[in-house]
């Protein structure tokens, strides 16, 4: 049995959010819709919903 953990702390209500975990932290900012991402890690994501269910993701990673 595994036990995880993860809080979400807004900071600007509806555009600026940290997320800490049990792998990490996070910095999400945007709206629900399109929202740029930037983790511990160093990786980078930026994601876009658009009508009709479809949805546009890319993920990147510090060199």
């Amino acid at each position: 049995m595994s036990i995880y953990y993860h809080k979400q702390i807004t900071i600007i209500p509806k555009l600026l959010r940290l997320n800490i975990g049990t792998h990490g932290w996070s910095v999400s900012l945007g709206t629900r819709r399109a929202h740029v991402t930037r983790h511990s890690g160093g990786r980078r994501s930026a994601s876009v919903r658009l009508p009709g269910g479809f949805s546009w993701r890319r993920s990147s990673r510090r060199h």
